[in-house]
């Protein structure tokens, strides 16, 4: 499910690139706060411009990376070398 976050993203142009103006209200993120006290955010380009000339949107990013699973046989592997056992 998409959480959407309340707060204005706009594009602005500089003389080199792009800036984004972001604001947010704190309130509303407190519930999002993860256990290392950060909210990650996802900004998207909207398919039009928006109220308050709103350019983009930002959405609460909840991916949580997969647990890397171990790989017995090269962990033995790599336990048996040693410096003596290298032939040069």
């Amino acid at each position: 499910m998409t959480t959407y976050i309340k707060g204005n993203a706009k594009a602005i142009e500089g003389n080199f690139w792009e800036f984004f103006n972001i604001s947010l209200n704190l309130e509303d993120l407190q519930q999002h706060v993860n256990d290392k006290w950060r909210v990650n955010l996802t900004m998207s380009k909207r398919k039009e411009v928006w109220q308050y000339w709103d350019t983009h949107s930002l959405i609460l990013n909840e991916y949580k990376p997969k647990e890397a699973k171990t790989n017995e046989f090269w962990d033995k592997k790599i336990e048996e070398i040693s410096i003596e056992s290298i032939p040069f």
